[in-house]
């Protein structure tokens, strides 16, 4: 009796040091990237169309983000502590990098035309930083 409160004592302290797998950090079932290109589908052809693109656009930027966030997570979940923190660290600044794309693509002159421009370089930004995400998690 006493050692099998001892080894259930050990384990849940094992457990609670952080030696256990991560628990992950988006529940399952939760926002797919499947349902983010349904999404993204339908903004498209609004886009198409040339019905309120501008917001469509950035419309569509966010779909996007949301995208990568998924992907970003999912990355996280395979990652030590450490390199999690590494990854955060790249992600911030590559994040104050899009932005700083994004904005120089609206020049200010072009009026809605530069903001579509400006929301089309977030997404381009956006869409790369996805493949190399994806491929990460493909090694791990």
């Amino acid at each position: 009796m006493k050692t099998r409160y001892l080894a259930a004592l050990l384990l849940a302290l094992w457990l609670s040091t952080g030696f256990a797998e991560p628990s992950p950090i988006v529940p399952k079932g939760w926002l797919k990237p499947e349902q983010l290109e349904r999404v993204e589908e339908t903004l498209q052809k609004q886009l198409d169309t040339g019905i309120g693109m501008t917001g469509t656009a950035w419309d569509m930027a966010t779909v996007k983000d949301a995208e990568l966030f998924v992907i970003y997570v999912a990355v996280c979940e395979k990652l030590s502590e450490a390199e999690r923190a590494t990854l955060r660290n790249e992600q911030e600044a590559w994040m104050k990098r899009r932005e700083k794309a994004a904005a120089k693509a609206d020049d200010g002159k072009r009026g809605t035309m530069g903001r579509q421009f400006s929301a089309g370089e977030y997404m381009a930004w956006t869409d790369k930083r996805i493949v190399d995400l994806k491929k990460r998690l493909e090694k791990r």
